[in-house]
């Protein structure tokens, strides 16, 4: 019985093994994170530094690279995202066939992207030691840059900056800031305030790196106000946290009258 757990748990274990070929991979000056994506057995390319390709330059946060599935010979293939080769990179809605594998040498893996533009109808193949085949545009081999970060065990503190809480505050805005996690960039962040039955949105500006936060405790009926921020990255990781602010009560002056 003990034997059969132990084939159960390994067979589980290997199972959720990740691929080799997930993994955030340098590519023409800027980087792709490969992972799982929602449809069974398939992965997804997510530019998270900029990138060239051709003329044109694609974003963070666009999916480049979709539909990849492993091939019975260990490569993988599915699709990228081209752009009209016009000043204005407008994105061409029809994908070109793309074959990956990852390759090994002395100094560690690789990964070798070959791409045939769209309409050329062919698939390119890379063969196990290398050899390509069909690819009309050629290829580009990657440098493997990181694992793809998992902050499900990270502390908002590492990316947020919240103010010191300890004491009273004087001061009726807030300046919060907000730092893009290494190879996964922050898409969206919600900050909010609440207190005394009253809730509102912080104003937030992005910047380069990031993203900073104005919070306004003033006008709440509660001399405690919760101050909330909920992040979400381009790769679809969540980060949220909380910190309580209390504000100083505010002086009353009494005149004598004469």
């Amino acid at each position: 019985m003990l034997f059969a757990v132990s084939l159960l748990w390994a067979a589980a274990s290997g199972a959720q093994a990740a691929s080799p070929i997930e993994g955030v991979w340098s590519f023409n000056g800027g980087r792709i994170a490969i992972q799982q994506s929602g449809q069974p057995g398939q992965f997804a390319g997510t530019v998270v530094a900029p990138t060239t390709f051709s003329l044109c330059t694609h974003p963070v946060g666009e999916e480049i690279w979709t539909q990849m599935a492993k091939q019975p010979d260990g490569s993988y293939w599915g699709l990228h995202q081209w752009f009209f080769e016009t000043s204005e990179c407008v994105r061409n809605p029809a994908l070109g066939r793309t074959a990956w594998r990852v390759l090994q040498t002395a100094g560690g893996r690789y990964l070798r992207a070959c791409f045939s533009e769209p309409g050329s109808g062919l698939q390119p193949t890379i063969s196990p030691d290398g050899v390509v085949e069909n690819a009309t545009f050629g290829c580009v081999d990657s440098a493997l840059v990181s694992a793809v970060p998992d902050f499900s065990s990270a502390h908002l503190s590492r990316y947020v900056s919240f103010p010191a809480s300890k004491g009273c505050l004087g001061r009726r805005k807030l300046r919060i800031h907000i730092h893009d996690p290494e190879n996964d960039p922050i898409e969206t962040v919600v900050v909010t305030l609440s207190g005394g039955g009253v809730s509102r949105k912080a104003k937030v500006k992005q910047e380069k790196n990031g993203a900073v936060a104005v919070a306004n405790l003033g006008g709440f009926p509660s001399s405690v106000v919760t101050v909330r921020v909920q992040l979400t990255t381009f790769l679809g990781q969540h980060l949220s946290g909380k910190r309580r602010y209390r504000r100083c009560a505010t002086a009353k002056h009494h005149h004598r009258k004469n």
